[in-house]
C-alpha cells in the first residue's frame, strides 16, 4: 500500500506544465518568509498583517509615501521611484506601466497587485476579474470561522475545561481608509466557552476603532492594536522580516501604528495611539515631522513563583486547563511612549521612547541563559533611528538603550548597482544585557539581545529569465543561549536560482546553517547543523488547472545524522465561482531533527505551516463557492497518516491512533 502511495506522488512529480500558475499573494509571500524553515509564532502577525494590507488594497494614484511603505517587501528606493514614476508621468492607469520602473523586479511586480490598484485595472486581492473597491466605500464583513476534528485527544476525555472545537468570529466595518471598526474573538479546542472564567464567550478578544486622516491627524486607534518603528529596537511589535524578505526591502522595516487583528496574545497594547504629521505635508502626501504617542494598559499570562513575582510571561494563550486558566491575565503591563521623526530631502531620523511598568515583579529563572533576562517592575527603552536615501543607495540604522545603559544597534547599506543588481550588507550588535519587552529586530534570535553578527546578501538578473538570490550570514552569541551553556557563532548561507521561460517557472533553492549546542555532557559544544534544498515547479495545465510540484530535502547532525526528504504536489482549479484546492505529500524522514515544513492553502485569515517528520501521507482538499455577490463558503478536509507510529503527540494532545483527520468550514458574509 506504500508502495502504492509513493508512487502515486513521484508519477504527479513528473506531470508535465504549460504555462504559469497564478499564484496567491500568500504563496509569493510564503516563498520570501520560508527560508527561516521556523514554526515561530511570529509568522502568524506577520501573515495577518499582510492579510489586512490586501482586504484594503490603496489606490496606487493617491496613495502616500507612508501608505506604500506600509508594504514590506517594497525597499525605500522603490517606494520613491514609484512616487517619483507617477510625479512625472501623471496617474498610473495601468499596473503593466510599473515595469518601467526600473528599480522594482519580478517579485514586487507580482505582488504589487495585490495590494494596490490603479485606474483601468481589477485589483485581485480577493478574486481575479473583480472591479476595484474605491477607498470611501463602506464595506460590513463577518467571517465564522469553525474546525471538527474527528480524533479525539487524551486531553478531551480528562483534562482540558472545554470541548474540542477550535472557533472564531470576526467582524469589521470600514469606510475606505477613513474609518475601521472590527471585533476579533477566537477559541481554542479545549478552552471553556461562556463557561468558568470565560463566561464572556471566546478565551480571547481583540477590538478596535481606527479613524485615518483628518487634518493633521495621519491615524489614530483605540482599543488593541500594534506599533513598530525604527528598526525594531524598541518597538518591534513581533513583525521581524526573515532574511530573504529582508533582502527583498534592502533593510528596510516597516514603521506602522495599526489595529491588532491576529489571533496571537503577544506583543500588542490596548488603549489609545495617535500619529500626527505636522507642518506643510510635501507633494507626496507625507509631512515631514510627525509624532506618535499612546498609552496602554493590558492583562499578560504569567507563571509565577512561590513569592507571586513572575518567573516567565507567557505568550502561547492557551487556557485549557486549570494551570494554564491561573496563568491567564495574572499580571499588568502599563505603557507609556512615543516617536517624533523628521524627513526631509531623503535624510530621516527619528526618535523612540517607551516606558513600562508591572504590577507584579519580573523575576526570571535561575538558568545560565536566563541571568540576563528582563527582571523587576520598571523598565525603559529609547533609541534613535536614522537613514539616507538617494539616488540607487539606502542607508538604514538604529541604535538603542535601555534603562540600566546597555546598547544595540543595527545598521544597514542597500546599494541598487543597476536594473538588475541590489546588494545589501547589515550589521548588528545587540549587548548581552540589553533587554527590550517589545524588541524584535533582524537576526538569528528570536529577540533583539545577546547576538552580534553581519549579513550580506544580493539579488541578480543573471539574464532576462533567470534571478538569483544569495546571502551569508555569521553570528555569534558571547553568552549562554536556550541549550547552550557559553559563547557560541553560526552560519547561515542561502542560494535560490527562480529562472521563467514562456509561462512556467522553475525554483531551486539551497539553505546551509552551521549552528552549536551543547553536547551530551554539556561541558563543551557539539556542531549542529543542517542542509536543506528545494526544487519547485509552478505551472498550469489549462482550463483552469494550476498545479505547484516540490521536492524538499535535509540533512541535519547533531551527535548524530538524521536525513529526509518530502515530494508534495498542490493542484487547484478555478471555475466561475467555484474554486478547489488540493494538496498531497509524502515525507519520510528519520527524525525530528530532519523535520520538513510546507506551506498549502488555507482559508482566509488563516496561516499554517507544520513540520513534518518520520513516515506518512498528508492529503487535504479545499472547495470554496461564491453564493450570490455577498457569501462565501470554504470546507477544507485535512488527512494526515503516519507509517511510524501507534500514537500522535504526547501528553493531553496524544490521539490514541496513527492518523486524525480535521474539518475546517469557514463562512464569510459582505455586506
Amino acid at each position: 500500500m506504500k508502495f502504492v502511495l509513493i508512487l502515486s506522488v513521484l508519477l504527479l512529480l513528473l506531470t508535465p506544465c504549460l504555462a504559469q500558475q497564478p499564484q496567491t499573494w500568500e504563496e509569493l509571500w510564503e516563498e520570501l518568509q520560508a527560508d527561516d524553515d521556523t514554526d515561530d509564532d511570529g509568522y502568524d502577525d506577520v501573515y495577518e498583517r499582510m492579510a489586512q494590507l490586501a482586504r484594503h488594497p490603496m489606490d496606487i494614484n493617491s496613495a502616500t509615501r507612508a501608505d506604500l511603505e506600509q508594504l514590506p517587501f517594497l525597499s525605500e528606493l522603490q517606494v520613491m521611484d514609484l512616487l517619483e514614476y507617477r510625479h512625472r508621468y501623471g496617474p498610473v492607469r495601468s499596473m503593466r506601466e510599473l515595469k518601467m520602473v526600473q528599480s522594482m523586479d519580478a517579485r514586487q511586480l507580482e505582488l504589487l497587485p495585490f495590494f494596490v490598484f490603479a485606474d483601468g485595472t481589477s485589483h485581485v486581492a480577493d478574486t481575479v476579474g473583480k472591479a476595484p473597491r474605491r477607498r470611501m466605500s463602506p464595506k460590513m464583513e463577518l467571517t465564522l470561522t469553525g474546525r471538527v476534528p474527528f480524533q479525539e485527544r487524551r486531553g478531551d476525555r480528562d483534562g482540558y475545561l472545554g470541548y474540542r472545537y477550535r472557533h472564531s468570529l470576526r467582524a469589521e466595518y470600514s469606510l475606505g481608509d477613513r474609518l475601521r471598526v472590527g471585533l476579533i474573538g477566537s477559541q481554542d479546542a479545549g478552552e471553556p466557552f461562556f463557561a468558568g472564567a470565560n463566561k464572556w464567550g471566546y478565551d480571547h478578544y481583540s477590538y478596535y476603532v481606527q479613524v485615518g486622516r483628518y487634518g493633521i491627524l495621519d491615524r489614530a486607534v483605540v482599543g488593541k492594536y500594534r506599533v513598530s518603528a525604527g528598526m525594531g529596537l524598541v518597538l518591534g511589535s513581533s513583525f521581524t522580516l526573515s532574511k530573504m524578505a529582508s533582502l527583498s526591502s534592502l533593510g528596510r522595516q516597516p514603521t506602522t501604528l495599526r489595529p491588532h487583528t491576529s489571533r496571537s496574545q503577544a506583543d500588542y497594547f490596548r488603549g489609545a495611539a495617535a500619529t500626527l504629521g505636522l507642518l506643510r505635508r510635501d507633494a507626496y502626501g507625507d509631512a515631514p515631522l510627525k509624532l506618535t504617542l499612546f498609552v496602554s494598559h493590558r492583562p499578560a499570562d504569567a507563571t509565577l513563583a512561590a513569592d507571586g513575582s513572575a518567573v516567565t510571561l507567557s505568550t502561547s494563550g492557551y487556557h485549557r486547563t486549570l494551570s494554564e486558566l491561573e496563568r491567564k491575565d495574572n499580571t499588568h503591563l502599563t505603557a507609556l511612549g512615543g516617536r517624533a521623526s523628521f524627513a526631509v530631502n531623503g535624510w530621516r531620523a527619528g526618535l523612540n521612547v517607551v516606558a513600562t511598568h508591572t504590577d507584579r515583579e519580573l523575576r526570571p529563572s535561575q538558568a545560565l541563559y536566563h541571568r540576563y533576562s528582563a527582571s523587576g517592575t520598571d523598565f525603559l527603552n529609547f533609541s534613535l533611528d536614522y537613514g539616507y536615501t538617494r539616488a540607487r543607495l539606502t542607508i538604514s540604522g538604529e541604535t538603542a538603550m535601555n534603562r540600566q545603559g546597555n546598547i544595540a544597534t543595527v545598521n544597514s547599506v542597500g546599494w541598487q548597482a543597476s536594473s538588475d543588481v541590489s546588494i545589501m550588507a547589515l550589521w548588528r550588535h545587540y549587548g548581552s544585557r540589553y533587554t527590550g519587552l517589545y524588541s524584535h529586530s533582524f537576526g538569528d534570535n528570536a529577540s533583539a539581545q545577546n547576538e552580534s553578527g553581519f549579513f550580506l546578501g544580493t539579488t541578480i538578473k543573471a539574464l532576462r529569465r533567470l534571478t538569483v538570490t544569495a546571502y551569508a550570514d555569521y553570528a555569534w552569541f558571547p553568552w549562554a543561549k536556550y541549550l547552550v551553556s557559553q559563547s557560541s557563532r553560526a552560519c547561515d548561507f542561502l542560494v535560490q536560482t527562480d529562472y521563467r521561460l514562456s509561462g512556467w517557472r522553475l525554483l531551486a533553492r539551497g539553505r546551509v546553517r552551521l549552528r552549536q549546542r551543547d553536547d551530551e555532557t554539556k561541558a563543551a559544544l557539539a556542531d549542529n547543523n543542517e542542509y536543506r534544498g528545494r526544487l519547485a515547479v509552478v505551472c498550469d495545465a489549462g482550463k483552469g488547472w494550476s498545479m505547484r510540484t516540490q521536492v524538499d530535502a535535509v540533512r541535519a547532525f547533531y551527535l548524530e545524522p538524521s536525513k529526509g526528504w518530502m515530494g508534495s504536489e498542490q493542484l487547484s482549479w478555478t471555475h466561475g465561482s467555484w474554486m478547489l484546492t488540493a494538496t498531497m505529500a509524502y515525507f519520510h524522514t528519520d527524525s525530528y531533527a530532519s523535520r520538513i515544513y510546507l506551506y498549502e492553502r488555507l482559508m482566509a485569515h488563516e496561516f499554517y505551516l507544520p513540520a513534518y517528520y518520520g513516515e506518512g501521507l498528508h492529503l487535504a482538499a479545499m472547495v470554496r463557492k461564491d453564493i450570490g455577490r455577498r457569501l462565501r463558503l470554504a470546507v477544507r478536509l485535512a488527512y494526515l497518516n503516519y507509517f511510524d507510529r501507534a500514537t500522535i503527540g504526547s501528553g493531553l494532545q496524544q490521539i490514541d491512533g496513527s492518523h486524525q483527520t480535521d474539518l475546517d468550514v469557514q463562512l464569510r458574509w459582505r455586506f
